[in-house]
């Protein structure tokens, strides 16, 4: 698993639709559906349903996406207190 499997992940739960959420991420929906494939495989664990046009999380992953957003908001955190240090040491 990596971090973004879990951006990917996030995105859809949120978005309920690939296409969607390949456009918030700026990647191609083949891209997302691939990184949702490798995470379910990864955990072992059927994440989504499609449905006509949609996707919702299954029942055994319906809990997962409140762990997976606190991952990737400290991911973020992480990320920006490391700029603010490039930006002191110039």
């Amino acid at each position: 698993m990596d971090i973004t499997q879990l951006y990917a992940f996030v995105t859809v739960a949120r978005e309920g639709n690939l296409s969607r959420a390949a456009a918030l991420l700026h990647v191609a929906q083949p891209a997302v559906s691939l990184q949702i494939k490798s995470l379910q495989s990864s955990l072992n664990l059927q994440l989504f349903t499609r449905i006509p046009s949609n996707m919702t999380l299954t029942d055994d992953s319906i809990k997962l996406p409140p762990f997976a957003e606190r991952t990737t908001a400290a991911v973020s955190q992480l990320r920006q207190q490391a700029d603010s240090l490039h930006s002191n040491s110039s």
